[in-house]
């Protein structure tokens, strides 16, 4: 017996399984061959085959394919290459197909397959086919209870002699499993568990038998489970071997693409370097060229250049950033001669898996650049898939709710449940903000929280990856299948990762709001100002205001380089050049903090060693401190022997999500080989903790050096132009701070905060020299169509009065109110308060409209605005702020001044005149981040403002703990604690907190 009808949990919502699981199982049963058959997906074929090359199983390629309006079904088997690609055409139009019918499609897309089938009416009319001279191989579907011959499956199968297979179907590995594959089904339903039919879920016998079992339960049909093995045995397929799959290029007639590039390049070269290329130049782009037609880039350089072409600005990431030729095309921009950037990083004769490149484009053009090349390369591209998981806090929500937990109670228990359920901490916590012992739950509680735990990492649905785009020279559904992602873009069925183990070039089109803001900022500049040479001709870098400014972490709004612990880090280090950026967007990471401080330390003092003597003059930029990729591949291969393609996996393994069992491997050959070498045990243990610090997620030094770029030419605007800038920022959103935050900082920068007003503000921001508008995309409950509708009136003729106003734009209530109490109309009624501007909105309301065409409406009695009593300060300005989020006029703290006057409050200005001192402090809080020492306690790191400046702070564990029951952002607070200086930052060490 050969199982040939086998779901994992890529059969969504059905399947129970992980295909690593399911396989270790099978092999413990003693199988040595096995079918992955996943209703209507190959989602999880290149895990399978990874799976089975580790429990030394033999693969079998299939999928089940169901009729969504007839509900036949078919498994088919992969015999040959020719199968595997009509298979995946085959699920393709399952997906795609609106009106498609199995037993047709198979007519069309059948050859290269096993069909197996427990349907006798396509079984019938398929063996009509093959006796018509159609190549079709054809069996009858035995599934979980075998049935008599004399039923009408088995008839037609004996009589057109077709075999007889035992497939029966399973979707757990256990009897003990039923009971998750009938929560899925219930969630999936959007049932409860005790409604739950029998035809909505397979039955309890459902599961991955034993080779005994199966030979007991098919004892009366003993040929079906013979027939496994002649059909396993006809199955020549393993798995697909497409080699690296290009992107297609069609060169101009008579030419070639290595012949394109080249010329491209050249061509590129004196734009970027001028007429008279040097020596250094000519090598370099002479050595990558060779390097790409050898390994048959050429193509797919010149299809992202053609891709890059489309947008206003670019940031070419990445490991492809340290190619001269992707720089000369315009793909990226860093210079990778000047910042010694390493092109076998990238690209090498020995590399087998395919590189990518990786392209950021302003986020608001993102979208079209992608329908461009999804319309250009029609039916040869796809975007990437991301496979959906269950977390933590999907999975109690989902379970509680098909237990018929109403929504409120969902709702009330979920946030301290997640916090405090132990399976839900670590690195699937929902929301680590306190951590405790598992609290005594009522029923039905302890039973949801059981089967959520079995839930996690089960792939839930299927979405498509924030960028990743793969084009095919070919059908791209001759590869992989592909459906539809629920805006019609179309989508491959696999990850990232299996794309790139398929052979399959990806190409990263992401969106950036940073350059939507340095494109908005310069256009500004231009408006406002005159020409700007934009960055072509200016190297932000080389400018001493602009490095000054970094080396001060006075970077908010500044892409990459705003959060504050980079600020931070740039005012201990005190550097504020590009080669120290580098270094330090690519060493703050997660794990690293540990050697953040070494680093510091020996840049200050200048004193270091090498980890060894054999890593001599390796990592002397970053004074013996791992930082980049690199640094991981070249010291396996000094101190441990590595091949560089072998330093190259161990660098990649880092990454994954996985990683940790495959990390053991690479662990011992690390230290064998290093132990070969000669390096003692204590120096191979020092430098194999620095490698794990890259785990998660790290950068090599192009990615960072291009991402300096772009900080660089963000802090470059935002020195010389800061009211530009800070609109910029504002209008484009999605910064690390919120907008109340950024208007803070622009007040503190010496620019004056203008109101909204609808006879100035445009839709977005607007600033020039010291003065920044406020945008009407600040005013809440405001409608895009309203504020476009403002802006196109005024320009038209400006706004006579209120009514005038009210007649041409015709606001709802809530928006006339919130363009009340933002200030937006105080313009249209000078010397009237807002109470009479909301008496002449209801005015108009009820009817009166014709009151707006009577010039005489303020000289007449009869309809003159009454006097209304002034609105009280303070209450405008809380209106105010509830509307816009922030005051134009004044930080909100001057508000509540009264409350902190007497305390001997230090203004953030002051406090570096306080080290050492405890002080109180009175600010705002606008973010903060939770981590956890090494025991598991947390703490968190907030940074708070008031109208002088910003301050970091620290609350350790007991203090945290004691007060994060008031802590949320947005609010104000009184904090008392140590004044703490390191390397030059200064912070604030918590050991009171109130709020105001």
């Amino acid at each position: 017996m050969i199982p040939l009808a086998v779901h994992s949990h890529y059969s969504l919502m059905w399947g129970v399984p992980g295909v690593r699981e399911l396989c270790a199982r099978a092999k413990a049963l003693g199988y040595t061959a096995l079918a992955l058959t996943d209703t209507n997906n190959l989602y999880g074929l290149w895990p399978f085959l990874d799976a089975c090359a580790e429990f030394d199983l033999r693969p079998l390629v299939g999928a089940e394919i169901i009729d969504p309006n007839t509900g036949s079904k078919v498994v088919a088997l992969v015999k040959d290459s020719t199968g595997y690609a009509n298979l995946c055409r085959l699920i393709t139009q399952r997906h795609r197909d609106p009106d498609f019918n199995l037993a047709q499609a198979v007519s069309s897309f059948g050859q290269g397959l096993v069909l197996l089938t427990p349907s006798t009416q396509c079984l019938s009319y398929w063996h009509a086919l093959f006796c018509q001279g159609m190549d079709l191989d054809i069996a009858a579907f035995i599934g979980r209870t075998p049935v008599s011959r004399n039923r009408p499956l088995c008839r037609a199968a004996l009589a057109a002699k077709l075999p007889l297979v035992a497939a029966p179907d399973s979707y757990f590995l256990s009897p003990e499993d039923h009971d998750i594959h009938s929560l899925l089904r219930a969630i999936d339903t959007k049932t409860s568990l005790s409604q739950l039919s029998f035809e909505q879920m397979a039955s309890a016998d459902a599961f991955l038998g034993s080779p005994d079992y199966y030979a007991h339960k098919f004892a009366a049909l003993p040929e079906a489970l013979t027939s496994t093995h002649i059909l396993a045995d006809r199955i020549e397929f393993s798995g697909p071997d497409f080699g690296i799959v290009m992107p297609p290029y069609t060169p101009p007639l008579g030419q070639t693409c290595q012949g394109v590039l080249r010329k491209k390049t050249m061509a590129g070269a004196i734009k970027r370097y001028g007429p008279n290329l040097s020596g250094r130049v000519l090598k370099r782009i002479d050595h990558e060229l060779t390097i790409i037609e050898q390994t048959r880039f050429s193509a797919y350089f010149l299809v992202v250049a053609d891709i890059v072409k489309q947008a206003s600005r670019t940031c070419g990431r990445g490991s492809g950033a340290a190619s001269i030729v992707a720089y000369c095309l315009g793909i990226t921009n860093v210079c990778p001669i000047k910042h010694n950037l390493y092109f076998e990083r990238f690209l090498n004769r020995e590399r087998r898996d395919p590189p990518d490149i990786d392209v950021d484009f302003a986020w608001d053009e993102r979208d079209a650049i992608l329908s461009h090349v999804l319309h250009r390369f029609k039916g040869q591209s796809a975007m990437v898939a991301s496979h959906i998981l269950f977390q933590p806090r999907m999975a109690v929500r989902e379970t509680a709710r098909v237990f018929g937990v109403p929504e409120a109670e969902i709702k009330r228990k979920i946030s301290r449940l997640c916090r405090d359920t132990p399976f839900l901490r670590g690195i699937h916590a929902l929301n680590a903000e306190h951590s405790g012992k598992t609290p005594r739950l009522a029923d039905p509680w302890p039973r949801i929280v059981s089967l959520a735990g079995r839930l996690i990492e089960t792939p839930r649905h299927l979405s498509v990856h924030p960028g990743g785009i793969v084009i095919t020279p070919d059908p791209i559904d001759t590869y992989v299948p592909v459906e539809d992602a629920p805006k019609g873009i179309p989508v491959i069925q696999w990850e990232k990762e299996s794309a790139e183990a398929a052979g399959l070039v990806k190409i990263d089109l992401l969106g950036n709001r940073s350059l939507g803001v340095i494109r908005d900022c310069i256009s500004s500049i231009r408006e406002t100002q005159g020409e700007f040479t934009d960055f072509q001709e200016i190297d932000p870098e080389d400018d001493p205001a602009t490095q000054q400014q970094v080396a001060q972490g006075r970077t908010m709004g500044c892409f990459y380089i705003e959060s504050p612990a980079m600020r931070l880090l740039q005012k201990k280090s005190g550097q504020g050049d590009f080669r120290h950026l580098v270094i330090h967007s690519s060493i703050i990471r997660p794990a690293a903090n540990e050697f953040i401080n070494a680093y510091l330390k020996r840049l200050h003092s200048g004193v270091w060693a090498p980890l060894h003597p054999l890593m001599e003059g390796l990592l002397s930029e970053s004074f013996g401190i791992m930082v980049f990729q690199e640094d991981v591949s070249q010291a396996a291969v000094r101190l441990a022997g590595f091949t560089h393609a072998r330093a190259e996996e161990l660098r990649k393994v880092m990454s994954k999500k996985d990683r940790h069992k495959k990390l053991e491997v690479f662990r011992a050959e690390f230290f064998d080989g290093a132990r070969r070498k000669g390096v003692s045990l204590d120096a191979v243990e020092r430098i194999w903790h620095m490698i794990l610090s890259f785990s998660g997620y790290s950068f090599c030094k192009p990615h960072s050096a291009s991402y300096a770029r772009v900080s660089f030419q963000a802090a470059y605007l935002k020195t010389h132009y800061p009211a530009q800038f800070m609109a910029a920022v504002i209008s484009n959103q999605g910064g690390f701070y919120s907008t109340f935050a950024y208007v803070s900082e622009a007040r503190r920068m010496g620019i004056a905060i203008l109101g909204p007003d609808v006879r100035h503000s445009r839709v977005c921001w607007t600033g020039v020299k010291k003065e920044m508008r406020v945008g009407l995309m600040a005013v809440k409950t405001l409608g895009r169509t309203t504020m476009d509708q403002i802006v196109q009136e005024r320009e038209k003729k400006m706004f006579l009065d209120c009514f005038d106003f009210f007649n041409r734009i015709s606001p709802r209530e809530d928006e006339a109110r919130a363009l009340t109490d933002s200030g937006c109309l105080d313009g249209l009624l000078p010397g009237t308060n807002r109470g009479g501007l909301t008496w002449a909105y209801y005015v108009w309301q009820t009817g009166q409209r014709s009151m707006a065409d009577r010039r005489d409406l303020f000289g007449s009695d009869k309809h003159k605005i009454p006097n209304l009593p002034p609105d009280p300060p303070l209450k405008r300005l809380r209106r105010e702020f509830a509307v816009l989020g922030f005051l134009p006029a004044c930080h909100p703290l001057a508000l509540i001044r009264e409350r902190f006057e007497d305390l001997k409050v230090i203004k953030a200005v002051d406090l570096p005149g306080r080290i050492g001192r405890k002080v109180c402090f009175a600010g705002w809080l606008i973010t903060g981040k939770l981590v956890r020492t090494r025991q598991g306690d947390p703490m968190k790191f907030l940074t708070f403002e008031d109208d002088t400046g910003l301050v970091e702070t620290v609350l350790f564990p007991r203090i945290y703990t004691r007060f994060s029951y008031i802590l949320d952002h947005g609010y104000p607070y009184l904090l008392s604690g140590r004044v703490e200086n390191e390397w030059g930052a200064i912070t604030l060490t918590v050991s009171q907190v109130s709020r105001l």
